[in-house]
């Protein structure tokens, strides 16, 4: 078939069918590469070369234009303004992925945010990845309409130049707020342990989400405090914690800080936070516990009140919920007046005989499998195993069937 042949046959193909392939050649599962790694042009902007009826029907399909991702370094394209918005032009709702590189400031980064806040309509997700400078950029926009935005991650960036600027906003800036983000139901947040709790505190409508996630390097202690008490719709909670032993954390049990829609809670805390947090809070639908300790290799010099072991059982009680996923890392040690025993972990989970899934992982395996050993054994007493619905475990780093593991014994 020659060139002429399969121009003629390309030329025929109804514009559904075309648009439709189009819609397949953008999708990031359908190629080869990595969009989020592209350096190139991207799909949407090669199919629009290729010939004009190509990219008036490229110009017609909003699913074409759907996906943004922009890498901002300290090279400014001149025309990226006008590209911008011409690509927003094109679409009905965008999937925005920012990443702005330290070295990047200035006037045509706030070109950039400008014009990307200017089409806050059409987030369907947002995506930031940013150095502290643009970090204080975003939170500095003021009201922005926000009527389609399902999904928002804010992440602080490597910054080595972040001490030279401001910790906070100038007086005369306005705090952003997301309006009218009725339908966002997704947040992970990534700032700093001092960030400024005034800047979330009406960012966004808390009340309406169902997932959240706190990662490295961490938020400010009373956004902790604010979750429990305003996200009454959480599904999916996972808190990263550190430094706060630096700042005289602390958490009281309040019948205010219970959540009772969520199933899975993630936290990853220092040995204070960690036991502050557990008898403070009331889960009665959880399902999924992971509980993992940071190291702190200080905190043997200021012991922990109430102690973990006591936290653990204290969230049961307040909690009475019915586990089938529990997880524990680091904080199983035979020594230390802040770390948690076998007996006091065999204690918890007598309570929860739901439990299919269980890790434990120490600094030593071995400590880690006799414990297990115990919990799959028949009591003494003749009421049976501890842990009767136990299916698979992980004592090493991967999750076996229990009998595997069992069996070595």
């Amino acid at each position: 078939m020659d060139v002429h042949t399969k121009r003629r046959w390309i030329d025929n193909v109804p514009n559904e069918i075309l648009a439709y392939i189009f819609e397949w050649a953008s999708t990031p599962n359908s190629n080869s590469f990595s969009v989020e790694k592209r350096r190139g042009p991207g799909v949407p902007e090669i199919l629009s070369q290729v010939c004009f009826h190509w990219r008036q029907l490229a110009y017609s399909t909003p699913a074409l234009w759907a996906n943004l991702n922009l890498r901002a370094s300290c090279t400014a394209n001149p025309n990226g303004k006008e590209l911008l918005s011409q690509w927003f032009s094109r679409s009905r709702a965008v999937d925005v992925d920012l990443d702005i590189s330290p070295l990047s400031q200035g006037p045509g980064l706030n070109d950039l945010m400008e014009t990307l806040c200017t089409h806050s309509h059409m987030w369907r997700k947002l995506h930031l990845s940013l150095p502290w400078y643009s970090v204080m950029v975003f939170f500095g926009l003021g009201t922005l309409q926000t009527p389609m935005l399902q999904e928002l991650v804010v992440e602080l960036r490597f910054d080595p130049l972040a001490g030279i600027y401001p910790p906070s906003l100038p007086a005369s800036v306005g705090r952003t707020i997301l309006q009218y983000a009725q339908r966002l139901d997704s947040v992970h947040l990534a700032l700093l342990p001092t960030f400024s709790l005034q800047l979330l505190d009406d960012f966004l409508p808390w009340s309406n989400l169902t997932e959240i996630t706190v990662q490295k390097p961490g938020v400010h202690p009373g956004v902790v405090h604010h979750i429990f008490s305003h996200c009454k719709r959480l599904v999916r909670l996972k808190i990263w914690t550190a430094y706060w032993h630096m700042m005289d954390f602390s958490m009281e049990y309040s019948s205010d800080y219970c959540l009772e829609n969520l199933e899975s809670f993630e936290l990853e805390a220092d040995i204070r936070p960690l036991a502050h947090i557990l008898r403070s809070i009331q889960l009665p639908n959880l399902k999924s516990l992971s509980l993992s300790r940071i190291a702190n290799p200080n905190e043997e010099q200021y012991p922990v009140r109430p102690t973990l072991a006591t936290a653990l059982m204290e969230l049961q009680g307040h909690s009475r919920f019915d586990l089938t996923h529990l997880s524990m890392r680091g904080l199983l040690e035979f020594s230390g007046e802040n770390c948690v025993c076998s007996e006091d972990i065999a204690r918890f989970v007598r309570e929860l005989p739901s439990i299919t899934d269980l890790a434990l992982e120490c600094q030593f395996a071995e400590d880690a499998e006799r414990l297990l050993h115990r919990l799959t054994l028949d009591e003494e007493d003749g009421k049976g195993r501890l842990l009767p619905n136990l299916k698979t475990v992980n004592v090493d780093g991967k999750w076996k069937p229990v009998e595997e593991v069992m069996c070595r014994f």
